[in-house]
Protein backbone atom coordinates (compact mmCIF):
# COMPACT_ATOMS: atom_id res chain seq x y z
CA UNK A 1 0.00 0.00 0.00
CA UNK A 2 2.63 2.21 0.92
CA UNK A 3 4.65 1.38 -2.22
CA UNK A 4 1.57 2.48 -4.47
CA UNK A 5 1.18 5.68 -2.14
CA UNK A 6 4.78 6.01 -3.51
CA UNK A 7 4.31 5.90 -6.95
CA UNK A 8 1.05 7.76 -7.14
CA UNK A 9 2.88 10.80 -5.59
CA UNK A 10 6.00 10.52 -7.91
CA UNK A 11 4.91 9.80 -11.26
CA UNK A 12 1.12 10.05 -11.10
CA UNK A 13 0.21 13.51 -9.44
CA UNK A 14 2.80 15.74 -11.48
CA UNK A 15 0.69 14.50 -14.54
CA UNK A 16 -2.83 14.94 -12.84
CA UNK A 17 -1.75 18.56 -12.00
CA UNK A 18 -0.30 19.40 -15.30
CA UNK A 19 -3.50 18.04 -16.78
CA UNK A 20 -5.74 20.11 -14.53
CA UNK A 21 -4.18 22.96 -14.69
CA UNK A 22 -4.15 22.71 -18.86
CA UNK A 23 -7.57 21.97 -18.63
CA UNK A 24 -8.38 24.57 -16.28
CA UNK A 25 -6.80 27.23 -18.77
CA UNK A 26 -8.71 25.90 -21.44
CA UNK A 27 -12.22 26.53 -19.86
CA UNK A 28 -11.50 29.82 -18.55
CA UNK A 29 -9.47 31.14 -21.66
CA UNK A 30 -12.46 30.11 -23.94
CA UNK A 31 -15.02 31.29 -21.26
CA UNK A 32 -13.16 35.18 -21.31
CA UNK A 33 -12.89 34.83 -25.18
CA UNK A 34 -16.95 34.75 -25.13
CA UNK A 35 -17.18 37.43 -23.21
CA UNK A 36 -14.55 39.63 -24.79
CA UNK A 37 -16.53 38.66 -27.81
CA UNK A 38 -20.01 39.63 -26.69
CA UNK A 39 -19.52 42.66 -25.19
CA UNK A 40 -17.14 44.02 -27.92
CA UNK A 41 -20.63 43.23 -30.17
CA UNK A 42 -22.22 45.40 -28.05
CA UNK A 43 -20.30 48.11 -27.21
CA UNK A 44 -19.61 48.46 -31.34
CA UNK A 45 -18.16 51.75 -32.35
CA UNK A 46 -16.96 52.45 -28.55
CA UNK A 47 -14.61 49.51 -29.30
CA UNK A 48 -13.42 50.86 -32.65
CA UNK A 49 -9.82 51.87 -32.89
CA UNK A 50 -10.32 55.27 -33.69
CA UNK A 51 -12.35 55.89 -30.81
CA UNK A 52 -9.42 53.89 -28.00
CA UNK A 53 -6.65 56.12 -29.59
CA UNK A 54 -5.84 58.99 -31.27
CA UNK A 55 -2.92 59.73 -33.20
CA UNK A 56 -1.27 62.93 -34.34
CA UNK A 57 0.54 63.64 -37.27
CA UNK A 58 2.59 66.69 -38.05
CA UNK A 59 2.80 68.27 -41.61
CA UNK A 60 5.78 65.79 -42.58
CA UNK A 61 3.86 62.88 -41.79
CA UNK A 62 5.38 62.07 -39.06
CA UNK A 63 3.59 60.56 -36.25
CA UNK A 64 3.97 63.06 -33.28
CA UNK A 65 2.17 61.40 -30.69
CA UNK A 66 -0.47 58.24 -30.02
CA UNK A 67 -2.55 59.09 -27.36
CA UNK A 68 -4.83 56.33 -25.33
CA UNK A 69 -8.43 57.49 -24.41
CA UNK A 70 -8.55 56.07 -20.89
CA UNK A 71 -11.97 57.06 -20.38
CA UNK A 72 -13.27 54.88 -23.23
CA UNK A 73 -10.58 52.03 -22.85
CA UNK A 74 -11.96 51.85 -18.74
CA UNK A 75 -15.35 51.49 -20.13
CA UNK A 76 -14.56 48.50 -22.52
CA UNK A 77 -12.21 46.92 -19.27
CA UNK A 78 -15.51 47.19 -17.02
CA UNK A 79 -17.77 45.74 -19.46
CA UNK A 80 -15.38 43.20 -20.38
CA UNK A 81 -14.55 42.37 -16.45
CA UNK A 82 -17.96 42.77 -14.97
CA UNK A 83 -19.28 39.39 -17.44
CA UNK A 84 -16.33 37.76 -17.24
CA UNK A 85 -17.10 37.97 -13.34
CA UNK A 86 -20.57 37.47 -13.29
CA UNK A 87 -19.95 34.24 -15.81
CA UNK A 88 -17.18 33.03 -13.34
CA UNK A 89 -19.78 33.56 -10.18
CA UNK A 90 -22.84 32.01 -12.13
CA UNK A 91 -20.86 28.48 -13.16
CA UNK A 92 -20.50 28.85 -16.59
CA UNK A 93 -17.35 27.42 -16.02
CA UNK A 94 -17.97 24.60 -13.84
CA UNK A 95 -16.45 20.70 -14.87
CA UNK A 96 -14.96 18.35 -17.73
CA UNK A 97 -14.76 14.97 -18.02
CA UNK A 98 -10.86 13.63 -17.86
CA UNK A 99 -10.19 10.45 -18.43
CA UNK A 100 -8.16 8.01 -16.17
CA UNK A 101 -5.51 7.26 -18.68
CA UNK A 102 -4.67 10.99 -19.45
CA UNK A 103 -4.38 11.34 -15.76
CA UNK A 104 -2.08 8.50 -15.28
CA UNK A 105 0.97 10.30 -16.91
CA UNK A 106 0.89 7.01 -19.95
CA UNK A 107 0.71 8.02 -23.43
CA UNK A 108 -0.34 4.86 -24.50
CA UNK A 109 -3.16 5.31 -22.22
CA UNK A 110 -4.44 9.05 -23.35
CA UNK A 111 -8.33 9.50 -23.76
CA UNK A 112 -9.13 5.99 -22.16
CA UNK A 113 -10.26 4.48 -19.16
CA UNK A 114 -13.49 5.99 -17.30
CA UNK A 115 -13.83 9.47 -16.60
CA UNK A 116 -13.08 11.79 -13.57
CA UNK A 117 -15.37 15.00 -13.47
CA UNK A 118 -13.32 18.09 -12.95
CA UNK A 119 -14.60 20.59 -11.15
CA UNK A 120 -13.28 24.96 -11.45
CA UNK A 121 -14.18 26.92 -8.75
CA UNK A 122 -12.69 31.08 -9.43
CA UNK A 123 -10.93 32.07 -6.38
CA UNK A 124 -11.46 35.99 -6.26
CA UNK A 125 -12.14 38.29 -9.18
CA UNK A 126 -10.80 38.59 -12.85
CA UNK A 127 -8.36 41.57 -13.51
CA UNK A 128 -7.05 43.37 -16.52
CA UNK A 129 -4.44 45.68 -18.06
CA UNK A 130 -4.34 46.68 -21.31
CA UNK A 131 -1.69 46.92 -23.58
CA UNK A 132 -0.89 48.86 -26.40
CA UNK A 133 1.60 47.23 -28.77
CA UNK A 134 3.86 48.21 -31.93
CA UNK A 135 4.99 46.09 -34.61
CA UNK A 136 6.49 46.04 -37.80
CA UNK A 137 3.96 46.09 -40.98
CA UNK A 138 6.03 47.15 -43.55
CA UNK A 139 8.19 50.04 -45.21
CA UNK A 140 7.16 53.24 -43.59
CA UNK A 141 4.19 51.10 -41.30
CA UNK A 142 3.18 49.69 -38.09
CA UNK A 143 0.76 47.38 -37.10
CA UNK A 144 -0.87 48.85 -33.45
CA UNK A 145 -2.84 46.67 -31.21
CA UNK A 146 -4.69 47.51 -28.23
CA UNK A 147 -4.47 43.87 -26.30
CA UNK A 148 -6.34 43.33 -22.86
CA UNK A 149 -4.39 40.55 -20.68
CA UNK A 150 -7.06 38.85 -18.08
CA UNK A 151 -5.98 37.65 -15.11
CA UNK A 152 -7.91 34.95 -13.00
CA UNK A 153 -7.24 32.76 -10.21
CA UNK A 154 -8.72 29.12 -10.13
CA UNK A 155 -9.25 25.93 -8.34
CA UNK A 156 -9.56 22.71 -10.12
CA UNK A 157 -11.29 19.84 -7.72
CA UNK A 158 -10.90 16.27 -8.95
CA UNK A 159 -11.66 13.10 -5.99
CA UNK A 160 -8.16 12.85 -3.77
CA UNK A 161 -7.01 16.36 -5.37
CA UNK A 162 -7.29 19.80 -5.91
CA UNK A 163 -5.17 22.62 -8.06
CA UNK A 164 -4.57 25.98 -7.93
CA UNK A 165 -3.40 27.67 -10.86
CA UNK A 166 -3.51 31.36 -12.24
CA UNK A 167 -4.72 31.95 -15.76
CA UNK A 168 -3.45 35.16 -17.69
CA UNK A 169 -4.32 35.78 -21.67
CA UNK A 170 -4.28 37.82 -24.09
CA UNK A 171 -7.09 39.09 -26.27
CA UNK A 172 -7.06 41.70 -28.94
CA UNK A 173 -9.50 44.57 -28.88
CA UNK A 174 -8.33 46.32 -31.96
CA UNK A 175 -5.59 47.07 -34.02
CA UNK A 176 -5.05 49.57 -37.18
CA UNK A 177 -1.56 49.57 -39.45
CA UNK A 178 -0.14 53.33 -39.12
CA UNK A 179 1.75 54.73 -42.06
CA UNK A 180 4.46 57.14 -40.81
CA UNK A 181 8.09 56.97 -39.00
CA UNK A 182 7.56 55.94 -34.93
CA UNK A 183 9.93 53.88 -32.73
CA UNK A 184 11.44 50.73 -34.46
CA UNK A 185 9.68 48.66 -31.22
CA UNK A 186 7.85 49.80 -28.70
CA UNK A 187 5.36 48.52 -26.02
CA UNK A 188 3.09 50.58 -23.36
CA UNK A 189 0.89 49.41 -21.05
CA UNK A 190 -2.16 50.78 -20.79
CA UNK A 191 -2.57 51.36 -16.77
CA UNK A 192 -6.35 51.59 -15.86
CA UNK A 193 -6.82 51.11 -12.08
CA UNK A 194 -3.48 49.77 -10.94
CA UNK A 195 0.20 51.16 -10.65
CA UNK A 196 1.72 51.73 -13.91
CA UNK A 197 5.26 50.67 -12.70
CA UNK A 198 3.86 47.49 -11.48
CA UNK A 199 2.42 46.64 -14.80
CA UNK A 200 5.35 47.63 -16.87
CA UNK A 201 7.88 45.54 -14.08
CA UNK A 202 4.94 42.49 -14.89
CA UNK A 203 4.64 42.77 -18.72
CA UNK A 204 6.84 40.15 -20.46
Amino acid sequence: MLSLLILLHTFILPNVVQVCEYNTRALITGMIDKAVTEQLDKLADAADYGSLINVTYNDDGRVTSIQSKTAVINLIRTAILDDVNERLMRGDVISTQLSVGTLSGISAFYGSGGYVEMTVEPTGYADAVFISEFSDAGINQTLHRIIMRTTVSATAFIPLYSVQTEVSGDFLIAETVIVGDIPESYTHIISVGTDPVEDLFNYS
